[in-house]
This record gives structure tokens, sequence and C-alpha cells, in this order.
């Protein structure tokens, strides 16, 4: 079975959430403009982050995507593109 193809909203929106629920002194809703370096995100939150985006998208991803998109919504934008195209 293919992995579902899910839009740019429902990325941001999860990305959000995770964000919101694992990093501290973070106050929802988290503006999704904002780069992940300015959320508090280390290379370590950055390869939990990933690898849980990996089980909520279905799909693997390359470790150095949520450097070359460093923020929500320029990372939501590429990956529901890229499911898109997939």
């Amino acid at each position: 079975m293919a992995p579902r193809n899910f839009s740019e909203g429902e990325i941001r929106e999860w990305c959000a959430a995770y964000l919101a629920r694992t990093l501290d002194d973070i106050e929802a809703p988290i503006d999704p403009g904002i780069s992940f370096a300015a959320l508090g995100l280390d290379s370590g939150s950055s390869v939990h982050f990933m690898v849980e985006l990996e089980e909520f998208l279905g799909r693997e991803l390359d470790p150095e995507t949520i450097f070359d998109h460093p923020t929500i919504a320029a990372l939501a934008s590429y990956l529901a593109g890229e499911g898109a195209a997939g």
C-alpha cells in the first residue's frame, strides 16, 4: 500500500503540534515562519523530529531536509509537493 499524501496544511499542523508538545517554553500556536533554530531545535532534537515526521508521513526523509527547509512553512510546502510528485 502506498503512503498517503498529506496536504501542506496537515503537515504544517502536525509539525506545530509536535513542536509545541516537545519543546520547552513554546507558546502555542507556533508561527510557521519562525526558524527551527529560533524555536530551540538543536541537532539532536532535529533528528528526533525528523524520525517522528517520517513515522507520521509513512515515508523516509533525507536527514538534510530540515536544514534545507528551516521553517515549518517551508518544510510543509516542500514535503507536500514532494508527496504529490512521488
